[in-house]
């Protein structure tokens, strides 16, 4: 299904149906407060639309378990994220709604409620900050208690026992947190995950390594090419992940995976195609299960992304990344983690897609779609790469840089 098309829908219809809902009693009667003193056993979280950001949910997830140690915490999100969750190992049951054809999405919309309702939750923590569907499907749950977001222009607050007024100049991480602190966790933020599975996804990531001939003796950079079919604008041009890996190779010495989704192989495929050197570069694009890629992220050096959900993957596990960004800002989705850089050529018209318009804009740049990303050099994210990650006197460097370039660095 085009995602575009399912935001659309869902504002044409679903703020006239929330209107109408939110006058009925059974909404009224939802506005009961929530008691301090009882701990729920039985917790929903919701989150549909990006498995970048259920990876920025993980530190509200493991405050949760911190402050309910005892209460099972289920999660409903989309099909696709499954397996995402899964791998993470954070939550007791995945629910999910198929979005592969409308016959699909209604059919499984209507088998997710039916299990939230026989489930009985006593909490329920709606994390979309837009969308009018995950605000509904948290009323047809009919938990005990909800909390979501009051989003400005978005008529979802409606529906909820509790509401955290969405605040658009804090990170992402930090207001899927402030919805946990109202259900109750404790209110100092902390992005130090220690994964269970982590252990297990390294042992993994070491494997895929020593099977694709890479030496991890040598500095490991995962370029991860394309953003998927979300949005395209915000790819970075594959002829400057080209120049970039080329220079990281000759200067560093480092050694360059380049991943990407099955679909998007074409993109792998051009930046190949402007490489000068091929010979520093293995192609996994469209190769990996979504655990073989978390592994690989486990084991890099560093990673270098677009807006996508690898930025958020490597803030996860506390590995460097480098995002790059136009449409969206750093501030609210740029990385996380342990040494994380986010850049931005920071053209006036950006961010353009933001969580106040449904994330639904066409570029209409004078310079052409795309045009704050290609304005992006690669001498400018090189320059920062060298400066935080390479050099001697780099704040985050890299363990095994054991020497200065090997040539004169032109940036």
């Amino acid at each position: 299904m085009n995602w575009k098309l399912i935001r659309i829908i869902d504002s044409i219809l679903g703020i006239p149906l929330i209107r109408l809902i939110s006058i009925l009693p059974p909404a009224r009667n939802n506005k009961t407060p929530i008691p301090a003193d009882i701990s729920p056993k039985k917790i929903l979280l919701i989150k549909f639309w990006g498995i970048g950001n259920i990876f920025m949910l993980l530190p509200s997830i493991r405050a949760l378990h911190d402050a309910f140690p005892e209460a099972e915490i289920d999660f409903l999100t989309l099909e696709g994220n499954r397996e995402a969750l899964k791998t993470l190992g954070v939550v007791n049951n995945i629910t999910t709604i198929g979005t592969s054809s409308a016959f699909k999405f209604l059919r499984s919309w209507k088998a997710a409620v039916e299990t939230l309702l026989a489930a009985g939750y006593d909490l329920a923590i709606d994390f979309e900050q837009f969308a009018r569907f995950s605000a509904l499907i948290t009323f047809q749950s009919r938990a005990a208690r909800t909390i979501g977001f009051a989003t400005r222009g978005q008529h979802r607050h409606n529906l909820y026992s509790r509401t955290i007024e969405y605040d658009n100049h804090i990170h992402i991480t930090r207001s899927f947190y402030a919805l946990a602190t109202a259900a109750g966790v404790k209110p100092a933020f902390s992005a130090d995950l220690h994964l269970n599975n982590l252990e297990t996804l390294h042992s993994r990531g070491s494997h895929l390594t020593s099977t694709h001939g890479i030496d991890r003796k040598e500095p490991l950079v995962i370029m991860h090419i394309g953003t998927s079919d979300n949005f395209k604008e915000r790819r970075w041009p594959p002829a400057h992940y080209a120049a970039l890996a080329d220079l990281l190779a000759k200067r560093f010495g480092m050694r360059i995976v380049m991943t990407g989704l099955p679909d998007e192989s074409f993109l792998i495929a051009e930046t190949s195609q402007h490489l000068k050197n091929s010979s520093r570069v293995t192609d996994l694009g469209g190769q990996l299960t979504f655990t073989d890629y978390c592994a690989l992220i486990t084991v890099a050096d560093l990673v270098i992304s677009a807006d996508t959900a690898a930025v958020h993957l490597a803030s996860a596990v506390n590995v460097p990344v480098v995002g790059l960004y136009g449409p969206n800002t750093p501030r609210l989705y740029g990385p996380w983690g342990i040494g994380g850089l986010g850049l931005c050529a920071g053209f006036d018209c950006s961010p353009c897609i933001t969580n106040f318009n449904s994330k639904i804009n066409t570029c209409r740049h004078r310079d052409g779609r795309g045009a704050c990303m290609k304005a992006l050099s690669v001498e400018e994210v090189f320059t920062a790469i060298k400066k935080n990650y390479c050099v001697p006197s780099a704040p985050f460097r890299l363990a095994k840089l054991t020497g200065t370039e090997s040539k004169p660095c032109v940036a």
